[in-house]
């Protein structure tokens, strides 16, 4: 009986996919009539045949139907029609790339309307629409941007291109900073692939570095501001969404290897192609470096203890890598990624900040002193449109293993001790020792499941509506925690399975958000509202709502915007259980595991010029942040101690000629406050006032050679952070003066109040010294670059920090780090 149904269903499949391969045979006969006609020149038949059959063409054929279209236009110099069947193409595939054989004109055309305004994307509202209808300031990088920039990883590619952004150091992770808003990881902006989220549910952390291939992307969309309408509680101050290649655009292998110097060396391979209604894509990409070794002086230490070799730019003994794959199938998408990175921090942890060897220390499942993650990323979705309403549905999987070793110091000392949680028997223990580390590991797993739609409404000459809607579920957990110490480089203080079981737990997440987007004419009102319930692991709630309303009025040439949102980024789950550990295991009154969200209300004004004369864009941006809850660390523990009010004005443009373009992006910025610890600062730490970025690149005479030079400007910058060595003698002196004090209040002689009142004038000194509140100078760093051509080869050569200027950047927690001298690479890729 198994066996006849089993026929019968094989039959029934059988049947089912000869019928759909002959009406699809049957659509693409027609399709190759009209190329046909096209190719001997009879325009007006072509343009018939396809549009007869428009409605009837599945995806890959509509798209090739509408780029022929648009060449029928172009031959009949139609301008304006042809304009506009480009922009139905890239509303039916946003990520269209042309190809070698379209006509120049066609080609022109479509880089223009992509590198322009008219560009199209997704990211904004969750639905495709040109930049001159996106509700917030928005960057956009495309693939010859991120090759003529030169840049080696994600970092710099948002630091040249997206005003506001500034590359920032605090001696851990590849870091990156929006407006001065930063933190000791890369956790206030919300990293996607092709709109699945890379941020750890744990920590928050989407570390721009090298487990983030350039090489698989095809543009990136930076949404710059709150984002927290469409995103929730990871997007506070930016959005970035990389946007991979699909199938159809490599359509067959690309396969690239690189050396440098400083050990540097990496691979990168993809595997592309569509096949009827399957599209699929495979990436992988490697990266290794040894780093460089930078002398520094004990002077320019935390502690000051002993001069030495740093290694800055290193990557661990394990290289990162990036694999991938993006499958399309009709309406049904499947995502998986796989990334690992393992970044070597130059220094010792935190304020302490000194030398360290290495391979001195002992190896933890084969890692050794670093920032590592090994995370995994999948999700499984698939959309209908139902007639003027589409539907999607999505289900998301996330797992990494989290580990952060950290040298806290080489040299025996009690200075350092007595900043850690450490009980008077650990003290004891530790105080003769060398080579004290910190070593923390962790595995989380989370689970989603969303749902969201469009409703077009409306559509006629003056109105144009649309209604979005969508809600999420996530439910995430911790396993498996480890927390210890450990001294002599090798030796391990025993785990204690009590801060084992205080760091596991699990939280759950729910939200809903609605979006109006309704044009009238020459204006569009874009408004959203999203409500995040969060369930916390010691059963505590967060309900936040968070607005986001946009006015913009369009003119051919230019357009202008105003919009207002809020947005909002709980404390990490490890902040808090850390503060949780701390406070309930090392008895530490002073911790609070009641950390509040952060939060930003952004206020922007935004002018846009589209074409005011031929290839010439610009966007000017003036904006008003209010942040407050700023979550900052004081050596173990973490507190909402900053606040932030901040203005600034930014102006980004570019000018394309046929053989010259230039990006160009610049930033202003300052606050009205800054309140770090109870501390009124009067101006912005560790970030520039003024900022400035241009990429030029040349198509030389020289056939299939091109330049590129990418030059950037950081004005002077405060640096502003804990300075170890006189709070630990700040602490010492304060626990002296409070005994004492208890002895004063019993026997309350002449020789114990003059005492005190020495060590409170000492106190009172030592105060003013435990911030370190000083300038270092701007720097111009020049980067250079080429790139040759041959058929289906390749060659770039690009050269980091040409002229080898040592300059050093500051963050949070942190003294001032030496950063990259000139750095260079050359490749060599081919496309089969």
């Amino acid at each position: 009986m198994k066996k006849i149904i089993f026929t019968i269903l094989l039959l029934i499949g059988c049947h089912y996919h000869v019928s759909a391969q002959n009406e699809y045979d049957q659509l693409r006969s027609i399709y190759d009539n009209a190329e046909e006609s096209y190719n001997i020149g009879r325009l007006d038949e072509a343009e018939k045949i396809l549009t007869e059959n428009l409605k009837r063409f599945p995806s890959n054929l509509l798209q090739s139907a509408y780029r022929l279209l648009a060449l029928c236009s172009l031959g009949k110099d139609q301008d304006e029609e042809a304009e506009e069947r480009t922009r139905f193409l890239l509303a039916e595939n946003p990520y269209f790339s042309t190809n070698a054989n379209d006509p120049q004109r066609f080609i022109d055309m479509v880089e223009r309307i992509k590198s322009g305004r008219m560009a199209t994307i997704t990211t904004a509202s969750s639905q495709s629409e040109t930049l001159n209808e996106v509700p917030v300031p928005t960057t956009l990088i495309t693939t010859e941007m991120i090759r003529s920039c030169g840049a080696s990883n994600l970092q710099e590619v948002l630091a040249a291109y997206v005003p506001g952004m500034h590359v920032i150091d605090c001696n851990d992770d590849i870091n990156i900073a929006m407006r001065g808003i930063y933190s000791n990881s890369q956790e206030k902006i919300l990293i996607m692939v092709n709109g699945h989220r890379l941020n750890s549910y744990c920590t928050n952390i989407a570390a721009p570095d090298y487990s983030i291939s350039l090489e698989k992307v095809k543009q990136i969309e930076v949404l710059r501001g709150p984002a927290s309408s469409l995103y929730g509680g990871v997007s506070l101050t930016a959005v970035v969404n990389i946007i991979t290649w699909q199938g159809a655009d490599i359509d067959g292998v690309k396969v690239k290897a690189g050396i440098g110097n400083f050990g540097q060396l990496r691979a990168d391979a993809m595997l592309g192609k569509r096949y009827f209604d399957v599209d699929f894509l495979l990436w992988g990409s490697i990266y290794k470096a040894k780093g460089e070794k930078r002398y520094i002086d004990k002077e320019d230490t935390g502690m000051k203890f002993d001069s030495g070799d740093i290694t800055i730019g290193g990557i661990g003994n394990k290289p990162s890598f990036d694999i991938g794959l993006s499958l399309k199938y009709k309406h049904l998408e499947f995502f998986y990624n796989t990334q690992y990175s393992q970044v070597q921090a130059p220094l010792t942890m935190m304020f302490f900040y000194s030398p360290y060897d290495i391979e001195k220390y002992k190896t933890f499942n084969g890692i050794r002193p670093s920032y590592t993650t090994l995370s995994h990323h999948a999700n499984i979705s698939y959309n209908q449109q139902l007639g003027k309403v589409w539907l999607k549905g999505t289900v998301t999987y996330d797992n990494s293993d989290l580990t952060h070793y950290q040298v806290i110091t080489e040299e025996p000392t009690t200075s350092v001790l007595s900043l850690l949680p450490f009980n008077e028997t650990v003290q004891k223990m530790l105080e003769d020792k060398a080579g004290i580390y910190r070593y923390i590991n962790g595995q989380e797993n989370t689970i989603g499941v969303k749902l969201q739609g469009d409703w077009n409404y409306l559509s006629n000459k003056n109105h144009k509506g649309n209604f979005s809607f969508g809600s999420e579920y996530s439910y995430f957990k911790l396993e498996d925690v480890r927390y210890t110490f450990g001294y002599e480089y090798f030796n391990t203080l025993p785990e204690m399975k009590e801060i084992q079981d205080y760091g596991t737990g699990h939280e759950s997440n729910l939200n809903a958000f609605i979006q109006l987007k309704h044009q009238w004419k020459n204006f569009i009102l874009n408004a959203g509202l999203r409500f995040d319930y969060k369930q916390r692991y010691d059963d505590s709630h967060i309900r936040e709502f968070s607005p986001r309303v946009a006015l913009i009025y369009m003119q051919p040439k230019w357009n202008l915007k105003l919009s207002y949102s809020k947005s909002f980024i709980d404390a990490p789950y490890l902040y808090r259980k850390t503060n949780f550990v701390l406070a309930k295991f090392f008895e530490d009154t002073s911790v609070s595991a009641d950390l509040s969200p952060e939060s930003l209300h952004s206020l922007q004004l935004t002018f846009n010029a589209v074409e005011w004369f031929k290839g010439f864009n610009f966007e000017i941006n003036t904006f008003y942040n209010r942040a407050k809850d700023l979550i900052f660390l004081m050596f173990s523990s973490h507190d909402n101690a900053g606040e932030m009010n901040s203005y600034g004005l930014e102006l980004s443009g570019s000018y394309q000629a046929k053989r010259f373009s230039v990006h160009f992006n610049t930033t202003f910025q300052d606050v009205f406050k800054n309140k770090i610890y109870g501390k009124d600062l009067d101006r912005l730490t560790n970030t520039p006032r003024f900022m400035a970025n241009s990429i030029l690149s040349w198509k030389t005479p020289l056939k299939n050679l091109e330049l590129h030079t990418h030059m950037s400007f950081y004005s002077k910058q405060e640096e502003y952070h804990l300075e170890a060595k006189s709070y630990s003698t700040y602490i010492q002196l304060a626990t002296y003066y409070a005994t004492l004090y208890e002895q004063y209040m019993v026997n309350p002689t002449t020789e114990i109040e003059q005492d005190l009142k020495i060590i409170g004038q000492r106190l009172s000194v030592i105060g003013e010294e435990i911030t370190v509140q000083k300038d270092y100078p701007a720097r111009l760093l020049v980067n250079l670059g080429a790139r040759y051509t041959i058929n289906n080869l390749e060659l770039t050569f690009n050269i980091h920090n040409l002229f080898n200027h040592k300059y050093s950047q500051s963050g949070m927690s942190t003294g001032l780090i030496p950063q990259k001298g000139l750095w260079f690479m050359g490749t060599i890729g081919y496309k089969f």
